[in-house]
Parts: structure tokens; sequence; C-alpha cells
């Protein structure tokens, strides 16, 4: 059966250190005058400025700060702090600025997590395990606030500065690189092949 085409971003599977998934995050700060929406599951970079902000692709993988995983922020229209699965791009005072708060998992200058992510619609296949990858954005949910970033296989490949390596297809033991067919008794986008366009991939 053909996968599905539903990305929802970066979801993490495993701990840094092997164990089950903790969301061991961190906090870091976003301008509030950044204008762009930043949603759960989305990669995040680190600026210049001190600030983080979503992910853009071709971005050198030493700005790769982490994956988004929601924010606190002290609400303009609602005048109180506000817990959100996303960063609304807006509604946030420059008087305001300290009480941002943006939860990373992250993935530098740190033993990175292993993440679930959807590929495009030229999948990733099996030779391409250990090789790099860059990211494509998609389309969030204001909604739901959850990501709509995916991998985009046009950019595979051995150099150096991309930001993410595929470790294994979704489908199997990770160590055995996943070639198998999706598991029994999957649910929802994962009931398709473990190979082919929009396939499921471990990072």
């Amino acid at each position: 059966m053909a996968n599905v085409n539903a990305p929802y971003g970066f979801k993490q599977q495993q701990g840094a250190v092997g164990a089950s998934s903790n969301f061991e995050m961190i906090n870091m700060p976003i301008a509030y005058n950044d204008s762009t929406k930043i949603y759960t599951g989305d990669p995040v970079k680190r600026l210049n400025t001190g600030y983080i902000a979503q992910w853009t692709a071709a971005t050198a993988v030493s700005q790769l700060a982490g994956i988004f995983a929601g924010c606190e922020y002290l609400s303009s229209s609602q005048g109180k702090m506000v817990s959100s699965p996303y960063w609304p791009g807006a509604d946030v005072a420059s008087s305001a600025q300290s009480t941002i708060i943006a939860k990373i998992i992250p993935c530098n200058l740190a033993i990175p997590s292993k993440f679930l992510v959807q590929a495009d619609s030229t999948g990733i296949a099996f030779a391409d395990i250990g090789q790099n990858v860059d990211v494509a954005i998609g389309t969030g949910s204001t909604l739901t606030g959850q990501s709509g970033a995916y991998l985009d296989a046009g950019t595979l490949g051995v150099t150096a500065t991309l930001p993410f390596r595929i470790v294994g297809l979704y489908g199997g033991a990770w160590g055995a690189g996943g070639s198998g067919g999706i598991q029994p008794g999957s649910t929802g986008p994962y009931t398709g092949s473990a190979t082919g366009a929009y396939n499921w991939v471990i990072v």
C-alpha cells in the first residue's frame, strides 16, 4: 500500500543516551519581532543575534540548534502568559521580550537524539542510509501547532554541512536499516511501505 503524504516534522524516537525519549529539552529565546511561525517538530537554527529561528534550506549544520517543541510568551492580545505548540510570529510586545521561552530538543553542542521524519515524493532508499540530507519546511498547522517539515531527498549526499544523517528506514530494527515492511499494527500514516515515495526515515 502506498504511503500517506502527511509530514509532521521531526518526532523524537530515542534519547541521546540510547534510552526511550524523555524529551531532554533546553530553553532558548526567539526575537519578539520574528514574524515567521515556528511549529512543533520544526528544526530551528541559531542566529548571530543570539536568538533562534525556523530552519531554512542550505543553512550550515553548525547553526542547527535543535527541534522546536513549543514555547511560552506573554501574549499582548490575551494579557497573560500563554503556552503554545507553535510560535505565532507576533503577539508579543518589545517590552515582553524576556518572557519568550522556546523549548528545544538539542541537536548541536549535544549528543543528538534520533528522530522520525517523512521523506518527500522521491523517498529515501535503503542505499541512502549513511548519507546526509537537508530539510524542506513545508506548511505547519496553526490548528494543531504541528510542523509540516520533511526530508528533501534531492539534497542527499556526503556534504558535511547538511544538517541530518540517515540512520535507517522506519519499519524494522534501526541497526538493520529497517528495509522490511511497516510493522504490523502500525496506524495512521505508518500503514504503507518502508520504501518508496513519502516513506518514513530515522535520522
